[in-house]
């Protein structure tokens, strides 16, 4: 197995895609893993992409304001690709879509799915080696109790929630066949050689934490039976000093987000993160995850040079757990558009950080508005503000 990456800043995307066909080569590609800005949500990308790679699976997602690949940060207007080279008589890859648009019963549409990626892979009734999910914003967690309940085990996965520039909804995801801005696409892989998935918080527990006692889906109405933006201003100004919270309080949700307490392990608890989207006008925090009544939350912390270091610390954890080093070939890497947007141009240290992690191979990293993967306790879990990754590794060395 091998990866390749290109990218290209056309606007145009039949220009773009003819630019990257052009950078790549193009025998024996199993599939393409694609990430591309708002600019191209509306221009029937997947009509394009499969006139120029006929028969070959893709998944795609639009990334807020860029993307990141081996070769630099892409900003603006930008369309990129990792093309996975893996012809063993074990590996198999396939891809499916399925609209959600008025979905009721997200076990039917993602059994639907399942079943089309596996038959298009000449896998069904078989346990993928993992699965990449992108959906667009609001079904995440439904889709992926679905996955978990259909395989009836913990498939690893990989996944990133489809973003925009400004959050209008002018995001997509796509596969080689259809592309829209209200469904979920995916791709099961079976590979020829190991692969390392993970979720990485990043962020540390405060003092702060209390109980979820009124909730719908991704409003919190109240916190210890009390207006869960009382609970949320107490917090912070209690950890922070902060005030003027009102005016100012989306400046510092990306360093104070809610962690949501999944399970413990040697006795300390491990969390998955929340992002506040707004505060209603009933006092209750809106997020881009779900919370339950009865569940334990706490206001988390990172400091900016925290986030950073964090870049590559999935990559050092795979490799502790499983790998050494020297032998990846390469992976997928899912990061929190609202992390990127916070650190700003310190973005470059994060991209320094992750590449010397990765000794230079290819890697792609989109910018998502919800990260999926596996926690440190097993769990497949949807969160915010997280780093979720498929770090590839020469089989030989597997440990």
């Amino acid at each position: 197995m091998r990866l390749e990456t290109a990218i290209s800043n056309n606007p145009d995307i039949n220009d773009a895609i003819k630019e990257i066909k052009g950078s790549i080569k193009l025998a024996g590609i199993s599939a393409i893993v694609c990430y591309y800005t708002e600019a191209y949500s509306n221009q029937n990308l997947s009509h394009y992409f499969s006139s120029h790679f006929s028969n070959i699976p893709l998944i795609g997602c639009s990334s807020c304001n860029g993307l990141m690949t081996d070769t630099g940060i892409h900003s603006g207007t930008v369309i990129g690709v990792m093309a996975i080279y893996d012809n063993s008589k074990s590996s198999a890859y396939g891809t499916a879509y399925a609209s959600l648009k008025d979905c009721t019963k997200y076990e039917d549409v993602v059994r639907f799915a399942v079943y089309e990626a596996l038959l298009k892979a000449n896998r069904v009734g078989e346990v993928p080696d993992f699965i990449l999910l992108h959906s667009t914003p609001g079904n995440e967690e439904r889709i992926i109790e679905a996955i978990d309940s259909l395989f009836g085990t913990q498939v690893p996965i990989i996944g990133g929630t489809a973003a925009d520039n400004n959050i209008v909804g002018n995001w997509s995801v796509s596969n080689e066949h259809y592309d829209s801005s209200d469904a979920l696409t995916l791709l099961v892989g079976f590979l020829s050689i190991p692969v390392a998935t993970s979720l990485s918080v990043g962020y540390s527990p405060t003092e702060h934490s209390g109980l979820v006692t009124e909730a719908v889906g991704r409003y919190i109405y109240a916190i210890d039976k009390k207006p869960a933006k009382q609970v949320y201003h107490q917090w912070l100004s209690e950890h922070s000093g902060l005030s003027n919270l009102d005016e100012y309080l989306f400046d510092y949700v990306s360093e104070f987000p809610i962690g949501n307490v999944v399970g413990q392990i040697d006795n300390h608890p491990y969390f998955k993160l929340s992002h506040p989207i707004r505060i209603t006008d009933e006092d209750a925090l809106e997020m881009f995850s779900e919370s339950k009544v009865g569940e334990t939350i706490t206001l988390m912390t990172g400091s900016k040079e925290h986030l950073i270091e964090r870049a590559s610390r999935f990559v050092i954890d795979a490799n502790t757990k499983h790998y050494n080093e020297t032998e990846m070939i390469g992976g997928v890497i899912i990061f929190c558009a609202g992390s990127m947007l916070h650190l700003g141009k310190q973005m470059r240290e994060v991209y320094e950080k992750i590449t010397n992690q990765m000794n230079g191979c290819p890697f792609i990293c989109p910018f998502t508005f919800g990260e999926q993967g596996k926690l440190v306790g097993g769990e497949n879990a949807h969160g915010n503000l997280m780093i979720s990754s498929a770090i590839f590794y020469e089989s030989e060395h597997y440990l």
